[in-house]
């Protein structure tokens, strides 16, 4: 079984295994943020990596003038290494960290793993049982322009960790998948999700997982020439 944090490229039915995960979840979509986040990310190096390089060379002409040109041609050098070290680990430290943060949808919960850095984790799940509401929309300027957009599941739950009706007692507790395609459409099959998670409990292991590209007449004849076993 591959490592799910580095698989390049989630396939249906999602076969995979992560840590924590029960013996009888299943994995329903994985997904990781969109590359473009990923393309912006790398950008930044790159703008970094010339912004450094442009001042270290009005700084080397003040170097060569004041100590000479042997002095600044030691710190030419030197800056070059710099800018390659800074350039070759910012890339891999961005790469590492967008492909080892996924978020999932799972027969039990909603969970994401979120690297702050390439070798530290930490996780955010919610219980199906616990959604109250779902949402999808699309946030900001940058989003806009890119067309990506945020998943977003909604639960209420009281600060006391006892039923009340009081508003002012009501912590709302928010799951965001961000930055991803097609958030509409996994917010329909959540809903669905949470709708058969309350009739049909006991058939929970073989509900279709979320085919993100196809709708309709084409998911369902795909659906039932290749996973027959899958319901929705």
């Amino acid at each position: 079984m591959k490592n799910i944090f580095k698989v390049s490229h989630f396939e249906f039915p999602y076969d995979y295994k992560f840590p924590g995960q029960s013996t009888d979840e299943r994995i329903l979509f994985v997904t990781r943020e969109n590359k473009l986040s990923l393309v912006l990310k790398q950008l930044f190096i790159i703008c970094a990596a010339l912004s450094l390089l442009v001042a270290g060379i009005v700084l080397k002409q003040f170097i060569s003038n004041s100590f000479g040109l042997i002095i600044g041609g030691i710190f030419e050098v030197f800056l070059l290494l710099l800018i390659m070290v800074f350039v070759l680990i910012g890339w891999w430290w961005v790469v590492s960290i967008w492909k080892k943060s996924i978020a999932l949808v799972t027969t039990k919960r909603l969970i994401k793993f979120i690297y702050s850095t390439p070798a530290s984790r930490y996780s955010l799940a919610l219980p199906l049982e616990m959604i109250v509401d779902t949402g999808a929309y699309t946030k900001g300027f940058l989003q806009t322009f890119l067309r990506l957009e945020t998943f977003t599941a909604r639960s209420s739950a009281s600060s006391s960790g006892v039923a009340t009706d009081d508003p002012s007692r009501v912590n709302k507790k928010y799951f965001y998948i961000e930055n991803i395609k097609r958030a509409e459409d996994l917010q329909h099959y959540v809903s669905k999700l949470l709708d058969a998670r309350q009739e049909h409990k006991e058939k929970m292991q073989t509900f279709r997982p979320f085919v993100m590209n196809l709708k309709g007449e084409d998911r369902a004849n795909f659906i039932k020439q290749n996973f027959p076993e899958f319901w929705s």
